[in-house]
């Protein structure tokens, strides 16, 4: 894997999770307040979510829309608490948005998880993926 630091890339998360803000708010009356434990919210609404695919056959587009506003709070949250840099991992000659998290250097594509975690479910639990990321070596 490779990693290569992207700025606008960290433009486009920032006002994503910023639209996640809103959306919690509006949608469902949660603040989400860039804590470790508001990720857990986030795990409650796309389990809720995942739940209402099935009868609502949403495009591959509109999955990724929601995986980009979730996977965003997600990554920025662990961006501005536990220090990370967002880029291109390139992986299998694919490229895909992703974070190097500062100090272990380890590479994480919260976009990619979130749209897991609305496609195929509870295997995908985001608390339980950012638990494990903050999680000490």
């Amino acid at each position: 894997m490779h990693f290569t630091p992207d700025p606008n890339i960290q433009t486009v998360a920032e006002a994503y999770a910023l639209d996640a803000r809103d959306f919690f708010q509006q949608q469902f009356r949660v603040t989400l307040d860039w804590s470790d434990a508001s990720i857990l919210s986030v795990e409650t609404v796309m389990e809720s979510m995942h739940r209402g695919l099935a009868s609502a056959r949403p495009t591959e587009e509109h999955v990724m829309n929601f995986a980009k506003l979730f996977g965003s709070y997600v990554g920025e949250v662990y961006r501005r608490r536990h220090g990370a840099t967002w880029g291109i991992i390139e992986h299998d000659g694919q490229q895909f948005p992703g974070l190097q998290a500062t100090g272990s250097g380890n590479l994480f594509w919260p976009w990619g998880r979130a749209r897991n975690r609305l496609v195929e479910g509870a295997d995908h639990n985001l608390w339980h993926y950012y638990s494990a990321l903050i999680k000490p070596a």
